[in-house]
């Protein structure tokens, strides 16, 4: 298997003059100077790694860009001077052979350009999420994450009864109906009906069946936005930005909530 560098290497411009970093007057000159700094050294003769530390001057610089005011508000050039400096950090923290733990860095950082900056270079940092997904190295998680331990918060409907339903209001079923069918006898007399094995053929359902593990495959390295709590007007809810693998064992295999 090739290093993670040469394969990072292999999706970036191969001459600086193909790296653009056209940005318009609204950019202050002194972080185009960081930009171009940045972007110089990724192609010196001494073949050193980008400077971490000026990559994470762009990103705070920018990111306070990106907070002032609302989001509506936020000029694109911003967002997309945040995405250089991600990519810029993760250049650096990819440069040589990197341990696990700096790879999920690296694609935390990916994935925070993708969720608050904007598309450069050809979605390069999406490219890039690709490449360093293929590089972590996954186990199968402790079956023993599912244990029968009670759980310190019960269900919802763990304590309401079962409601009693009228049959002769019961919703019809129907399997796979023709567009005509459908029209004709519920869409446009306006009744309910319940559409069975029309999603029998997704993946999901054959080539690979969900499952806990089978996301933590796929997804648990990512970074992904969440609401926590029951409902908006509460007191304790919030936003937050967390791995998928740390959902998982937060609130849903660990005991910290439970749903």
């Amino acid at each position: 298997m090739a290093s993670v560098w040469t394969d990072i290497r292999a999706v970036l411009p191969s001459t600086v003059s193909e790296f653009p970093l056209d940005f318009s007057e609204k950019i202050e000159l002194s972080v185009l100077k960081c930009l171009e700094l940045s972007r110089d050294q990724l192609y010196s003769e001494a073949d050193c790694p980008v400077s971490a530390e000026r990559a994470q001057i762009i990103i705070d610089y920018s990111w306070e860009k990106l907070n002032i005011g609302t989001w509506r508000d936020v000029d694109k050039e911003w967002r997309r001077v945040y995405s250089y400096g991600c990519l810029f950090k993760v250049l650096s923290l990819c440069h040589g052979n990197p341990p696990q733990n700096i790879i999920q860095e690296a694609i935390r950082t990916c994935d925070m350009s993708l969720l608050m900056g904007a598309a450069i270079m050809d979605n390069i940092l999406q490219r890039l999420v690709g490449i360093l997904r293929n590089k972590i190295k996954t186990t199968s998680p402790n079956k023993a994450e599912w244990s029968e331990e009670p759980c310190s918060k019960k269900r919802k409907h763990d304590c309401k009864s079962e409601p009693v339903l009228n049959p002769t209001k019961e919703v019809p079923r129907i399997h796979c109906p023709s567009l005509e069918r459908f029209r004709s006898d519920f869409l446009d007399s306006k009744k309910p009906v319940i559409i069975e094995g029309i999603t029998d053929h997704w993946p999901a359902f054959t080539q690979h069946p969900w499952s806990i593990d089978y996301l933590r495959t796929v997804a648990g390295c990512r970074t992904v936005p969440i609401e926590v709590g029951s409902k908006y007007t509460d007191e304790e809810w919030s936003q937050k930005l967390i791995t998928v693998n740390d959902f998982i064992d937060r609130y849903i295999t660990g005991t910290v909530i439970c749903f």
